[in-house]
């Protein structure tokens, strides 16, 4: 069975309030929130209405033919509810430096707060646009994840049970809601990371900017991401657990600013920030950040498409899936140390001083430069993928000059001691990038 957890955007309303702190544009109020799927997809689910409305066209069963499968307020076969981070109060303003927050199951649907009553009404189904294709980002999720994200979201569901509209305190600070602080974005993506989605920062989106509007314009870029952490995961199982999965994005994440792995080209970059900011002293702190975190975007899309690039010149080479286990190798930047994370560690990093040259997969990486070593389970796949690599005995001189080589690209650092027609392919397009 697959299991999916879909991002929703529902454009709602617009308020025309703090214009002065988003430089003008004014506040879009809109609502990001998530839909966990089972067995079909949103888009499985959409066919499936559209097949079910032909046919009660057919047989005029009027009553039945603008009916949607996300309308259902009751978990099922296929639907573990749409989940959402909210204030629980009416005040808007109040939600601006601080007001009780809650976690809405149902969120699907646009509720009233009735203070008379002290309770949530449901109010409608929000906007069609909402659940539309360009709306929304579905992830793939692992068994794992999924069952641990809905748990982690019950939690949430759970502890914040009792606020209601009429509530004055919220239960602690996590569940604080500040507009632009702890917000519906915040959660969504701080539930996501927890279960090893990459969903670019989770620390700092863009200060002072319409947060939603960020998360938007970056899904399809969170959904290229996963899409190719899928890639990994589909050829090792232990990628499925959470813990795999978040180290995978450690892993990826310590290539951050490696000119060897990741490249930005800063003119196109410079020309994107200054369609959202002006630099001038004024903007300064607002230009920094959006500067800060589109950087980080291309960097991540440059070191997603390397490590695409390295595995699929392992998988052509077959007809058939295969299967086996990755280490994850990374320069540590803040011990100044070669690492490797791997699943019968339980993902623990190990530092490393060189690899054994004389096994022929970590041969294989090193005289590629890829930051990981593959693994297959099945020793005929390993035969021919790496039989150019098995070079028997081999010196301990050798090995060391070439382990030091390899370290020094996984550290960024430039090597004229060393030779490679690999690094020499690495360093020309570096030469190529710094000249444009």
């Amino acid at each position: 069975m697959k299991y999916y957890a879909t991002i929703y955007i529902d454009e709602f309303l617009e308020y025309e309030i703090l214009v002065n702190l988003y430089n003008g544009n004014g506040l879009d109020f809109t609502h990001a929130f998530l839909g966990l799927t089972k067995g079909k997809s949103p888009d499985e689910l959409d066919k499936i209405d559209e097949t079910l409305r032909q046919e009660y066209l057919k047989n005029k069963e009027w009553n039945k033919i603008d009916q949607k499968w996300y309308e259902t307020k009751e978990p099922n076969e296929f639907n573990d509810d749409f989940w959402g981070f909210g204030t629980g109060i009416a005040n808007v303003v109040e939600s601006l430096i601080g007001s009780p927050s809650k976690v809405f199951n149902n969120n699907q649907y646009v509720l009233d707060s009735n203070i008379d009553k002290n309770c949530y009404i449901i109010k409608k189904l929000r906007s069609p646009q909402t659940f539309k294709p360009s709306n929304r980002c579905t992830l793939e999720l692992s068994k794992e994840q999924y069952e641990s994200l809905l748990v982690n979201i019950k939690a949430d569901f759970e502890a914040t049970k009792e606020i209601t509209p009429n509530s004055e305190k919220p239960i602690n600070e996590e569940f604080t809601y500040k507009l632009l602080e702890n917000n519906c974005v915040t959660w969504v993506i701080q539930r996501l990371s927890d279960i090893g989605i990459e969903v670019i920062n989770t620390d700092e989106w863009i200060p002072d900017f319409p947060i939603l509007d960020n998360l938007k314009e970056n899904l399809n870029t969170i959904k290229f991401l996963h899409s190719i952490f899928l890639k990994f995961q589909n050829i090792d199982d232990n990628l499925q657990s959470v813990k795999g999965a978040r180290a995978f994005i450690a892993w990826t994440r310590s290539m951050l600013d490696n000119n060897y792995i990741c490249y930005v080209n800063q003119e196109n970059l410079e020309k994107k920030i200054q369609t959202l900011c002006k630099k001038d002293i004024e903007n300064q702190r607002y230009y920094e950040g959006i500067k800060k975190f589109y950087n980080e975007i291309s960097q991540l899309k440059s070191i997603y498409n390397k490590l695409d690039f390295c595995l699929e010149s392992i998988t052509k080479k077959f007809n058939t899936s295969i299967k086996g286990d990755f280490k994850l190798i990374y320069f540590d930047r803040k011990d100044r140390q070669i690492k490797l994370l791997k699943a019968d560690n339980d993902y623990e990093a190990i530092a490393i001083q060189d690899l054994d040259l004389s096994q022929k997969y970590n041969n294989f990486s090193v005289s590629k430069f890829y930051p990981f070593i593959f693994i297959p389970k099945n020793e005929m796949i390993s035969r021919m993928l790496y039989h150019k690599y098995d070079y028997g005995n081999i010196s301990q001189e050798y090995q060391k000059d070439r382990n030091e080589f390899y370290f020094n690209v996984l550290a960024g650092e430039k090597s004229d001691k060393y030779w490679s027609s690999s690094y020499h392919k690495m360093t020309k397009n570096l030469r190529k990038i710094h000249v444009s």
